[in-house]
């Protein structure tokens, strides 16, 4: 009879045993689908974020692109502005900056090959030229050592693009619709004129100050 009671209470316990393992691997159960869905959900979002900042990335690279063009545009744009403004002040310009002559030729974007070296060019964004000296105009939004470098060194080459003009005096101007007050003593010691936008139409900086 004891033995009896003894399976009986052993069968009821070990029913109860498994009852409860089975609700405890159903939760454990529950809890794995669950870690996994968040699992999943976490590699979603992680590859969201990662194609996001692909396009995003990409769209900088092309928002960099199109800014450059369209300062590239704007530069241009800005300095056939300043050539258009310049060119029908030429002739007066170059009078003032020969002062013992006037120009008798005046042109605006002016390309050059050179006779011997058909591979190089000269352009000139405005060429004024008289009796005895000749004006070469240079459209320059900003100014420096390097472009005061290579507006010297085309001046020196004027001559081979140019014989016609050869043994004139090569002077050199830069046109900006303003220039620094600060700039005029760099124009000065380079013996560079300076051209800028005056009260009503473009004038000389710093005539006779060299």
């Amino acid at each position: 009879m004891v033995t009896e009671e003894r399976v009986i209470n052993l069968e009821a316990t070990l029913a109860r045993f498994m009852e409860q393992s089975s609700v405890v691997l159903a939760a454990i159960h529950e809890d794995i689908a669950e870690i996994r869905a968040s699992n999943a959900r976490t590699d979603r979002q992680l590859l969201e974020m990662q194609q996001q900042a692909e396009r995003d990335r990409h769209q900088a690279e092309q928002d960099r692109k199109d800014f450059n063009k369209r300062l590239a545009e704007l530069s241009d744009s800005m300095g056939t502005l300043i050539e258009d403004m310049v060119a029908p002040c030429g002739f007066r310009l170059a009078q003032a900056i020969f002062a013992t002559e006037e120009a008798h030729i005046c042109g605006i974007r002016i390309k050059r090959k050179h006779p011997s070296h058909p591979g190089e060019m000269m352009e000139l964004d405005l060429l004024a030229v008289g009796p005895t000296k000749t004006l070469i105009v240079e459209v320059k939004r900003r100014m420096d050592a390097e472009k005061a470098a290579q507006m010297h060194s085309k001046a020196a080459r004027f001559s081979e693009f140019f014989p016609e003009y050869s043994g004139r005096t090569v002077l050199f101007a830069a046109a900006s619709v303003y220039l620094e007050p600060s700039v005029i003593p760099f124009l000065n010691r380079e013996r560079i004129y300076g051209i800028a936008m005056g009260e009503e139409t473009m004038q000389v900086v710093n005539l006779g100050q060299f």
